[in-house]
């Protein structure tokens, strides 16, 4: 009994000492544990309750499944809001609701959606909410005209831009370029279907203008550059179309009655004012020199907006006076645009030249159409004297190689020209008539413009595009000069009297007399290009002598034409031999 007892007490003590084992084991496990997760292992030594730490978080998800995600969530946005556009149209369809109030609410409900996404802050977000728009409103408004008749070509272009405006407004607040594109490629790819479709060509026109000068100045703000290029191909290409029906032999084809030349002749014009306008207040307020656009968009606006207002009037012999004054306006207005550009930096003088050459064109095209011939040549002459003095004060070449452009056209317009080729050329003196006032004016002009090169002209040495205006004025003025000296001529001696060998005798005179007056102003005059006709006048006047006064003349005529003649050939060559005084140097050049 005593036995079994105290081998009952030593178990006790063996499984004692065994838990006591397995509890200091347990502690020391616990210490290491504590001791990697960050905890002070002397609060486990110390008997102090280890802190408690915080459960570790769930993996957060990465951030390409949540953009998945996102775009799954708004792709079945986008669903359930055309599923409505979808509901809407089924009720209008099965005569639940008429056809214009179901228009209506659809256009309504599709213009929700874009002041959703104006509304909406998070960009993704936005451009779903606005693509659902735009897929809803741009097929509603062709259907509507072209299936159901309910917008009018009226309407329909006045939806259309609508829509775009909202549309790029959304685009323009969120900062959304790929929604502005795709809203503008879907409003001119309907309107165009739309042109066609409904034969409005006016309606439509108008609304690319609108929307083209929109554009283009949307993209001035954002820098959005490349968006304003298919608005403005587009208004380009409608103002060609329209162009081409207004001016349609025997009137526009069946359908495209409604085209008038006045019609086609102001939107044409309207494409012109529109653009070039837009490009003229933008440079002056930027103070920048052209871009490739510009450049390109310019040249295009005159050959489909000016040339095509220009083929309509012609065609249909109405319209030239809107034509005419709205030329001359734009031109007025280069100039207006050009001249702050005159005096200003090296790099935007490029500015000066494109506006100002621009002005010359739309002066010269559209002067002879709103003045009359007369008048026009006035007109000419004056602003030709105008740019010359303008240029001279400038030191601006290229002022002065335009007032050569405006003098030429006085002569040609005045007749100045082909009276002067009568009286050198004619074979008969009775066909030589008296000048009239305005190729007197005319040459008034020119010589004027000679004079006042020569007198006024900056000091050696120039370059050709200097005396180059200055040689084209004087041989008009020395042309002028001697075709009224041989009328005048004639009328003293009286022209029914003188014989053609008589009449041949005379130019020869004239001629040679002229080379002896302009080799005389190698002296005086010495800075003159009339100089550099002498020889020119001389071998003219050998082919002449050659060719009239030895076939028609008589001993009687050729004596006096071989005396002057021959004076000349001596007299000219030694003149311009004489020494030429020298000029003072001046340190101030033309500029280019």
């Amino acid at each position: 009994m005593v036995s079994s007892l105290s081998e009952l007490a030593s178990q006790i003590t063996d499984l004692t000492s065994r838990v006591e084992d397995l509890t200091a084991a347990v502690t020391r496990l616990e210490a290491r544990t504590t001791r990697l997760e960050g905890a002070e292992p002397a609060e486990l030594v110390c008997g102090a309750p280890p802190r408690m730490q915080p459960l570790p978080e769930p993996e957060a998800e990465s951030a390409g499944s949540q953009g998945f995600a996102s775009l799954l969530a708004l792709t079945g946005q986008v669903c359930l809001i055309l599923g409505g556009a979808f509901f809407l149209r089924s009720l209008t369809d099965a005569g639940d609701l008429p056809r214009n109030a179901g228009v209506a609410l659809g256009l309504a409900y599709a213009f929700l959606w874009s002041l959703v996404a104006w509304r909406t802050r998070a960009s993704l977000p936005a451009t779903f909410y606005a693509l659902a728009s735009v897929l809803i409103t741009y097929p509603l408004i062709w259907e509507s005209t072209t299936a159901f008749g309910i917008l009018s070509p009226p309407m329909a272009a006045g939806s259309l831009l609508i829509a775009g405006i909202l549309h790029v407004d959304v685009a323009w607040a969120r900062s959304l370029k790929a929604v502005a594109w795709i809203a503008a490629l879907a409003a001119l790819g309907t309107a165009f279907g739309l042109m066609a479709a409904t034969q409005a060509l006016a309606w439509f026109t108008a609304l690319f203008l609108a929307f083209g000068a929109g554009t283009l100045w949307l993209t001035y703000g954002r820098r959005w550059h490349a968006l304003r290029w298919p608005a403005a191909l587009a208004a380009d290409l409608a103002v060609l179309v329209l162009a081409v029906i207004a001016a349609w032999p025997g009137g526009p084809p069946p359908g495209y009655q409604a085209i008038t030349p006045r019609l086609g002749v102001g939107l044409a014009l309207g494409l012109v004012v529109i653009y070039l306008g837009s490009f003229a207040a933008r440079m002056l307020q930027q103070r920048r020199t052209l871009n490739a656009f510009e450049v390109i968009q310019s040249a295009l606006v005159l050959l489909i907006g000016f040339g095509g207002s220009l083929r309509v009037a012609l065609v249909s012999g109405t319209g030239a006076g809107l034509l005419g004054t709205g030329v001359l306006i734009a031109g007025l207005g280069c100039y207006a645009t050009a001249f702050p550009f005159a005096a200003d930096r090296e790099d935007l003088r490029a500015n000066f030249s494109f506006f100002t050459s621009l002005a010359v064109v739309f002066l010269l095209l559209g002067g002879p159409i709103v003045l009359p011939l007369p008048a026009f040549t006035l007109a000419a002459g004056a602003v030709g004297l105008a740019s010359l003095l303008l240029g001279l004060r400038l030191r601006r070449t290229l002022l002065l190689l335009q007032s050569a452009v405006f003098l030429l056209a006085t002569v040609l317009a005045s007749g100045l020209l082909s009276w002067a080729a009568t009286a050198f050329l004619a074979t008969s003196a009775r066909v030589i008539k008296a000048p009239s006032a305005i190729g007197l004016a005319a040459l008034g002009c020119v010589t004027a413009a000679h004079i006042l090169l020569v007198t006024r002209r900056p000091a050696e040495p120039l370059g050709w595009r200097l005396r180059l205006p200055s040689l084209l004025m004087g041989a008009l003025s020395v042309l002028g000069v001697g075709a009224g000296c041989i009328w005048a001529g004639l009328r003293i001696v009286g022209a029914r009297g003188v014989d053609p060998g008589q009449l041949a005798a005379f130019r020869t005179g004239v001629l040679s007399a002229a080379a002896i007056a302009l080799a005389a102003l190698a002296r005086p005059w010495p800075t003159s290009e009339l100089t550099w006709l002498v020889f020119p006048l001389l071998g003219l006047s050998v082919v002449k002598f050659l060719a009239e006064d030895l076939s028609v003349g008589r001993p009687l005529t050729l004596f006096p034409a071989f005396m002057v003649f021959g004076t000349a050939l001596i007299l000219a060559p030694r003149l311009l031999k004489a020494k030429r005084p020298s000029l003072p140097p001046d340190p101030v050049r033309p500029h280019s």
